[in-house]
Parts: structure tokens; C-alpha cells; sequence
């Protein structure tokens, strides 16, 4: 989970919390909201840009925390139409954690199971993993033997594929952070868990772009296979890019992006260095 967090504490500041309202599938291209303060005051385009992401974002974080506490509350139902609703996969990730979680308690396996598959983020995936050891002596145990047996290997399977790829990752990471890339990406294609696989390439693309190498991260975002760790890619790309003044190509790039809240946060970005003086 911490990309985003990452981007939102770069780009957004200290703005202060906006009230939920309906969430926006884009910022629109003018970034022209024009709220006004209390005061009647107009808000700058800055200010105007940060109280739209932390109205989308807050969105995301409040149906998240609500499908947690219905999961919580056993209502395992209402949880999952409560997460079809989330529109950023970081967040929908965490919800389906908790309803993972919910569905081991109550003696859902096949049902855990197939929602702990789903789960795009590592972190969120290997939490879900863990509680799933309470089917042992949780409602679970009601449930006859050879299913539980199925399940157990079922996801035991998962969990040793998630530790291979974990430590690869971890692999991965040190050639990146010494430099050498071409072995990382080599590398990081090699990693058998989608997920691992795809966070790996988009951490490489983040170094590239920070380090100002924009095709070799663009290059390294294409072979991105799941969709959550592509959007962030291109989002830092096109972060980095409008950093260094290029405003036309970070704007390509954003256009990229498939997360409504990342595509937002990198035309928030490529608005705010528009503004800068000299641009």
C-alpha cells in the first residue's frame, strides 16, 4: 500500500481532509473546479487540485474501512457489494483482505481461498494468508476432513510460491538499488508470482524515471502484467517526467494510466509544474 501513500505525501502536502462527495472518474484536463473558500475567496489551482484528490481518495479509503467493519461484523455479504464499489485497486485489495479473513471464520474455504487469489497487493495477500491457519480450529473444523485437507494444500501451495517469489523480489531489489537494471529486469520477469512479478517491474520503472532514464522505464512499465502495478508506474513516470519540465510527455504518459485516482494524481502533478515560474 505504500505507493500511493508515497505520491500523496509527495504531491499533496498537508491539505486538510475534504468531506465525501461522488467520486470523479478523471480530473478533468482544465483542472478548473473553482471551488471557492468560506470567505468567497477562489481557491488557487493548487489548492482546487488537492481538495479533489483528497475527495476521491477519502472516497476509496471510506467504502475500504466499510467493507472491513461489515466483513468484521459477519455481514460477509454486504462487504463484497461494498468493494465492487472501490474504484482504486489499492484499496479494493485491502477490502478483500478483510473479506478474506471474514470468509476463514466463517468455514467459507473454497470461498477464501478463491477471494485470497484475487488479492493484487503482496503485503495484503501474504495478511489474508496468515489468518488462514485459524480454519484449524476455527468454524472451519466442522467442515469434513478431505475439504479441509484440499484447502490446507491448496493454500499452502499459494503461500510457498508467494515466499519463492517474495525472496526473488528481494533479489531484484538489490540490483536495483545497485544499478545494475539490465539484470533486474532480466531477473524480475523470471519471478513466478504475477503479483511479485508486476511489483517488482514497477518499483524498476520508479528508479529509472527518478534517475531520469524515461525510455528505459517506459520500457520496463510495458511488460507490467497486472493492471494496479502498471497504473502506478506510469503515475511515478509521469511524475518524474513533469518534475524535469517535460509537460507534453508526461501528459502521453499519464494518458496511460489507468487508475482514475493515479491518472488524477499525475495531472495534479503535471498542473502544478505547469504553474511554476519559467515554465
Amino acid at each position: 500500500m505504500r505507493n500511493i501513500f508515497r505520491s500523496l505525501m509527495r504531491f499533496m502536502g498537508n491539505s486538510s481532509e475534504a468531506e465525501e462527495q461522488a467520486p470523479a472518474s478523471f480530473l478533468p484536463e482544465s483542472a478548473e473546479i473553482r471551488e471557492e473558500t468560506l470567505d468567497g475567496r477562489e481557491l488557487t489551482p493548487g489548492a482546487e487540485i488537492s481538495r479533489f484528490l483528497s475527495e476521491i481518495t477519502n472516497r476509496s479509503i471510506h467504502l475500504s474501512e466499510l467493507a472491513g467493519s461489515q466483513a468484521q461484523a459477519g455481514d460477509i455479504d454486504a462487504a463484497i457489494e461494498t468493494a465492487r464499489g472501490i474504484g482504486s485497486a489499492l484499496f479494493y485489495a485491502s477490502a478483500l483482505r478483510e473479506i478474506a479473513i471474514a470468509q476463514t471464520r466463517a468455514g467459507q474455504i473454497s470461498e477464501a481461498i478463491e477471494t485470497i487469489r484475487r488479492i493484487d497487493d503482496p503485503d495484503d495477500q501474504m495478511q489474508a494468508l496468515k489468518h488462514f491457519s485459524a480454519i484449524q480450529s476455527g468454524p472451519a473444523a466442522a467442515i469434513a476432513s478431505h475439504t479441509l485437507n484440499a484447502a490446507l494444500e491448496a493454500i499452502e501451495e499459494i503461500r510457498d510460491e508467494k515466499s519463492l517469489s517474495e525472496n526473488a523480489w528481494r533479489s531484484v531489489m538489490g540490483m536495483a538499488e545497485a544499478g545494475d537494471f539490465t539484470a533486474a529486469v532480466q531477473n524480475a520477469r523470471e519471478i513466478g508470482d504475477p503479483a511479485w512479478r508486476s511489483w517488482a517491474l514497477q518499483e524498476i520503472a520508479t528508479v529509472q524515471a527518478n534517475a531520469g532514464d524515461f525510455p528505459a522505464a517506459l520500457n520496463s512499465a510495458s511488460g507490467i502484467g497486472k493492471a494496479p502495478y502498471r497504473s502506478w508506474a506510469y503515475r511515478d513516470i509521469a511524475l518524474a517526467q513533469a518534475q524535469e519540465g517535460q509537460i507534453d510527455t508526461a501528459l502521453d504518459t499519464a494518458g496511460r494510466v489507468e487508475d482514475p485516482e493515479d491518472r488524477a494524481l499525475a495531472m495534479a502533478a503535471i498542473e502544478k509544474n505547469k504553474e511554476q515560474p519559467g515554465e
